[in-house]
């Protein structure tokens, strides 16, 4: 595990550094001469982040890391696992009250520390979507979108649907509100379960349901961040505590999940359990 992150951070810090040699503003009036590698690459990654923002890339969903994220299920591996997401998007037109963008996450499942099976890749969550946003009135806007979602697999661990959804959603400097509702596009039934066209989980509704509801309270510099889905009929569903605060000597902030129920990744969405973990988060 040390070896890994050490060749990760190293790369990472020469990688940026190089990229500061192209990217980095010149002679800007006012600017205090950088003193270490560190001061240079947090500058150069501002100036971007401001200028890609500013040109509709920007982060979509949270982008977070947990090192450590622990299940009280036996999946005959290791139950403790480090758990990512990469969340971002693009907007490609503006106009008036409403934007198009393309977004992409990724939500991954590290076994980093089962040595033993070569520290495999659980679980890989794909998840692209086309998007329109709207601006209402007085801190509400939809977002009206297609969706798909797989974990990129074959035969029986193959997992994936497709979805339109709709949602509406409310903030401002206190709170964040917000219900997806959606509509999966219904697929035909596999003949054989190792068939690559059909449906892979036909199920999948009755652990999802069909909508999804999110809220934040914004406490000073603590947010508090729940999610819950739940089907009424058939009585299942999850709930999702995430609670986040900034480190005042960097960006990032600290970062607690705890979660409870069905569907936290697409190979588990009809798998109970009860998760929790600790890392950052990068973008909230």
């Amino acid at each position: 595990m040390k070896p890994l992150l050490v060749t990760f951070l190293i790369t990472a810090a020469f990688c940026t550094a190089a990229l500061a040699e192209e990217t980095a503003p010149r002679n800007v009036p006012g600017a205090q001469e950088t003193t270490s590698l560190g001061d240079e690459v947090s500058r150069i990654l501002d100036y971007n982040a401001a200028n890609n923002i500013k040109n509709g890339f920007s982060p979509h969903r949270p982008n977070y890391l947990l090192p450590f994220i622990t299940s009280d299920y036996n999946y005959d591996r290791n139950e403790t696992e480090v758990k990512f997401q990469i969340s971002m998007k693009q907007r490609f037109l503006r106009f008036y009250g409403w934007a198009l963008y393309i977004g992409y996450t990724q939500r991954s499942f590290w076994q980093a520390y089962d040595e033993s099976e070569s520290r495999p890749f659980r679980e890989n969550n794909f998840n692209p979507e086309l998007f329109i946003r709207t601006k209402m009135w007085n801190g509400w806007r939809f977002d009206y979108g297609l969706e798909h979602e797989s974990n990129g697999e074959s035969g029986i661990t193959s997992r994936s649907w497709n979805r339109a959804y709709i949602t509406p959603y409310y903030e401002n400097k206190y709170i964040r509100l917000s219900l997806k509702t959606w509509y999966r596009f219904p697929e035909e039934e596999k003949e054989n379960p190792d068939d690559s066209e059909g449906d892979d989980n036909p199920d999948i509704h009755k652990y999802f349901g069909y909508n999804e509801l999110g809220l934040t309270f914004k406490i000073h510099n603590l947010y508090l961040t729940t999610m819950s889905r739940w089907n009424f009929r058939h009585r299942k569903g999850a709930f999702c505590v995430d609670a986040t605060y900034p480190m005042y000597t960097s960006s990032m902030h600290w970062f607690v999940q705890y979660w409870e129920g069905y569907g936290e990744s697409l190979i588990d969405y009809d798998l109970r359990q009860r998760k929790f973990g600790f890392g950052f988060m990068f973008t909230r």
